[in-house]
């Protein structure tokens, strides 16, 4: 699991998978091989070091008949013929100063409010700074059960570390050492999204129910969009953040291609429009409050300036209910009506993924508008061309071309 050469290696692995294991045993291996470097494990609190990583590090030396003696006060494990292990608790990050390390080795990161598990990351990196004698890198290593898309996600896989890897594994890994029934009394006590987190070691949401649950992996595609082709976009106005998903309609399915973020304004995504998709017949369905003050901050409408832009508006005089919004969608991808292409719209695929509802039962908002803006264009599309009928899906998609 750990047996890679890049910089930063995180093992994500349900419970009982034995990952905490695994990463003691690579680090008394590495005290062992350089004798003359120090070492550092890190784990949410010092409560976690004292009860888990005490007791396996000493059985092991005990085991290997290598005397260990550890400074419970200065958390320090020192090995005998070897250098010291510093043992220190990631929840101040501020602390984790004052020594140099070869290897870093942090056990459950995720259990750590995301901001600070970053923090404490870097400070952890900034420590490993000694030289090896066969000029070997400074190596981090992270094991943890997923907490949902929390550090170790963004870290590994939303924006991934130069030098990186990201391995995932499941509890079924390591079934034959595990009590009979474990893994299956787990998924009797567990919702399906926290046991495919602590028992197949994926990231999923578990701070709520998330919006879009029929969405997985089965609703994506590699379709891409032909010379051409009619496009229809689904579109959400905002101030200096304006989003787009432009959806290809074939055979009463429809795949969403491509998408634009990050737009300043009404105008300018007239202009991205035009100049990406020169040629072809453009349809929008927009936020219908668009007939309302525009993103601009003009006198027009944005919806007005879509009008007089020559593109073909299909505006509704009101929005659909959210709730209707939220169906239709999710009945489009039960029925595999709808199909996303996460490579040509990874905002997308992430928003679909993450969002979540909030105490008043409604889809999250957030403040940087991150993910509910480009979901609530999505969703206007989709109820268009797969309008809910008592809250069902027809069976009939729409079919503009």
């Amino acid at each position: 699991m750990f047996n890679a050469d890049e910089e930063h290696i995180s093992a994500v692995a349900g419970y009982g998978s034995g990952k905490s294991q695994v990463i003691i045993s690579l680090l008394v291996s590495r005290v062992l091989q350089y004798p003359n470097v120090d070492f550092g494990y890190f784990a949410p609190t010092y409560a976690d070091i004292r009860d888990n990583f005490y007791p396996r590090i000493q059985e092991i030396f005990d085991d290997l008949m290598v005397g260990c003696s550890i400074n419970r006060t200065e958390h320090i494990a020192k090995i005998k013929g070897a250098g010291l292990i510093y043992c220190k608790s990631m929840d101040d990050p501020y602390v984790i100063k004052g020594f140099e390390i070869g290897d870093a080795f942090i056990d459950e990161f995720d259990i750590l409010p995301t901001d600070k598990a970053k923090m404490a990351y870097n400070k952890i990196a900034a420590r490993c700074r000694t030289k090896f004698p066969d000029q070997k890198i400074n190596q981090k290593y992270i094991a943890t059960t997923p907490e949902g898309f929390k550090a170790t996600y963004d870290l590994f896989k939303k924006s991934p570390l130069d030098n990186s890897r990201l391995v995932q594994m499941s509890t079924y890994s390591n079934e034959h050492n595990l009590p009979t029934g474990y893994i299956e009394g787990l998924r009797n006590q567990y919702p399906e999204q926290l046991f495919n987190a602590y028992i197949n070691g994926e990231f999923v949401n578990l701070t709520s129910g998330t919006v879009y649950h029929a969405y997985n992996d089965s609703c994506n595609t590699d379709v891409v969009h032909m010379h051409n082709e009619p496009i229809h976009v689904g579109m959400d106005f905002n101030v200096r953040n304006m989003s787009a998903t432009v959806v290809v309609q074939r055979k009463g399915i429809a795949y969403a291609v491509d998408e634009l973020t990050g737009v300043l304004d009404t105008p300018n995504m007239i202009i991205a429009l035009k100049e990406r998709y020169h040629g072809c017949s453009i349809r929008i369905t927009p936020d219908a409050t668009g007939k309302n003050p525009t993103s601009k901050g003009a006198s027009l409408t944005d919806i007005s300036l879509l009008k007089e832009s020559s593109l073909f508006v299909d505006a509704p005089n009101k929005n659909p209910f959210i709730k209707d919004r939220v169906n239709s969608v999710n009945g489009a991808f039960e029925k595999e009506k709808v199909k996303v292409n996460k490579e040509k719209c990874p905002q997308l695929d992430l928003a679909l993924q993450q969002q979540i509802y909030d105490k008043n039962g409604m889809p999250e908002k957030r403040l940087d508008n991150s993910i509910d803006d480009i979901n609530d264009g999505f969703g206007y599309i989709i109820n268009r061309l797969y309008p809910i009928n008592n809250y069902r899906v027809s069976g009939v998609a729409r079919n503009w071309k």
